[in-house]
C-alpha cells in the first residue's frame, strides 16, 4: 500500500512538473510549493485537477502506464484547476468544474497521446476558453479575487542585492531597468501558472535548474528577451513587468532547449514568434493562456521538418561543403 502510494504521488508530482516540460517528481513539487506559497486555494485546485487528470489517465491506459509513470496526463489538468481556481475562487461549483473539465482535457490528451500528436498544452487551452466562455454566460460562478502573496517590499532590496553583486566583481551601473527587467523576467516562470510572484517564479526557475539546467538558463534567456519584444510592439507596460508576455517565450525555451547551436537559434526565433501572437491576440480580446506556445511550437516544429524534407532532397556533398 505504502509502495502504490508513493508511485501515485511521484506520478502527480510529474504531472505538475509536464506543465514546463519536466519529467522530475522533485521539480513538481517546487512547482506545488511555489504555488502553494503565491495562494494555498490555487494550489488546492492544482492538486485537486491533478489527482483527476491522473486517475483518469490510469483509467484509459489500458495497462499500458509508460504515458502516465512520465507524468503526461496530469499537466494540462493541473493548469485547468489554477486557473478556475484563479478565476472564481475555490467552492463547490469550482470543484465540480475543475473534476468536468480534467476529465474532458485528459480525454483529448489521451487521444493524442495513442495518435501520437504533440498537443502540448492544448487541451487546457480549449478547456479553459470553453469553462470561461460558459460561465460568463450562465453566470454559474462570479468571478472573485482571493489574497496572494504581497511582495512589493522585495523588488527594490532585491535590486539592490545585484547592483552590491556586480560592483563586487568591479562593474558598477545605474540603470533601474535593467534591474526591473532581470526581476520580471522570473515573472515569465511564475505567469506560466499563474503565479505573479518573485518567489513562486524562482521556486519555479530553480525546479527547472534541477532537472536541466541549460533548459532554466535558456528559460531566463527568453524571458528577458521576450520583454524586450514587448517594449518593440508597444505592449502594455503592466502586463510586460507582471510577466504576462514572457510566459509563453519560457514555454518555447525549455521545448527548444539543448546544447547544439541550433538550439539558440530556435529559441530566440520561437520566442519572437510567440510575443508577436501573444500582442496579437490580447488586441482582439482573446485570453491568450498558453496558446501562443503551443502555436508558435506547431510552427516551427512543422518548418522544421520542412527543412529537414529540403535537405533531404538536395544533399549537400561534402566536397560542396568545403567550397
Amino acid at each position: 500500500m505504502v509502495k502504490k502510494i508513493k508511485q501515485f504521488s511521484v506520478i502527480n508530482l510529474k504531472g505538475i512538473a509536464q506543465i514546463m516540460l519536466q519529467e522530475n517528481a522533485i521539480t513538481g513539487l517546487l512547482f506545488l510549493l511555489g504555488v502553494l506559497y503565491n495562494s494555498w486555494l490555487m494550489a488546492i485546485g492544482l492538486v485537486i485537477a491533478t489527482i483527476t487528470g491522473s486517475v483518469s489517465g490510469y483509467l484509459l491506459s489500458k495497462k499500458n502506464y509508460k504515458a502516465l509513470n512520465q507524468g503526461l496526463y496530469g499537466f494540462n489538468a493541473a493548469l485547468i484547476g489554477i486557473i478556475i481556481v484563479y478565476k472564481y475562487g475555490l467552492s463547490w461549483e469550482s470543484v465540480f468544474s475543475i473534476i468536468v473539465a480534467s476529465v474532458i482535457a485528459t480525454l483529448i490528451m489521451h487521444f493524442a497521446i495513442i495518435k501520437n500528436l504533440q498537443v502540448f498544452t492544448f487541451p487546457f487551452v480549449v478547456m479553459g476558453w470553453v469553462v470561461v466562455s460558459l460561465v460568463n454566460t450562465t453566470n454559474f460562478m462570479p468571478l472573485v479575487q482571493h489574497p496572494t502573496a504581497e511582495e512589493d517590499f522585495l523588488q527594490e532590496p532585491t535590486a539592490e542585492m545585484f547592483e552590491d553583486a556586480l560592483e563586487q566583481v568591479g562593474i558598477e551601473y545605474d540603470d533601474d531597468r535593467i534591474d526591473d527587467d532581470l526581476i520580471f523576467s522570473t515573472h515569465g516562470f511564475g505567469q506560466v501558472m499563474f503565479q505573479g510572484s518573485l518567489i513562486a517564479g524562482l521556486l519555479f526557475l530553480f525546479g527547472v535548474y534541477v532537472n536541466k539546467p541549460i533548459a532554466a538558463l535558456y528559460g531566463i534567456f527568453a524571458s528577458i528577451l521576450a520583454i524586450s519584444v514587448s517594449h518593440l510592439l508597444n505592449s502594455p507596460e503592466s502586463s510586460i513587468d507582471t510577466g504576462m508576455f514572457s510566459f509563453n517565450a519560457v514555454l518555447c525555451a525549455l521545448a527548444f532547449a539543448g546544447t547544439r547551436h541550433r538550439d539558440g537559434f530556435w529559441v530566440v526565433l520561437s520566442t519572437v514568434v510567440t510575443v508577436i501572437i501573444d500582442d496579437y491576440l490580447i488586441k482582439i480580446g482573446v485570453p491568450p493562456y498558453t496558446f501562443p506556445f503551443v502555436a508558435t511550437m506547431w510552427i516551427l516544429l512543422l518548418t522544421r521538418k520542412g527543412l529537414v524534407i529540403v535537405e533531404n532532397a538536395f544533399p549537400v556533398t561534402k566536397r560542396e561543403t568545403e567550397d
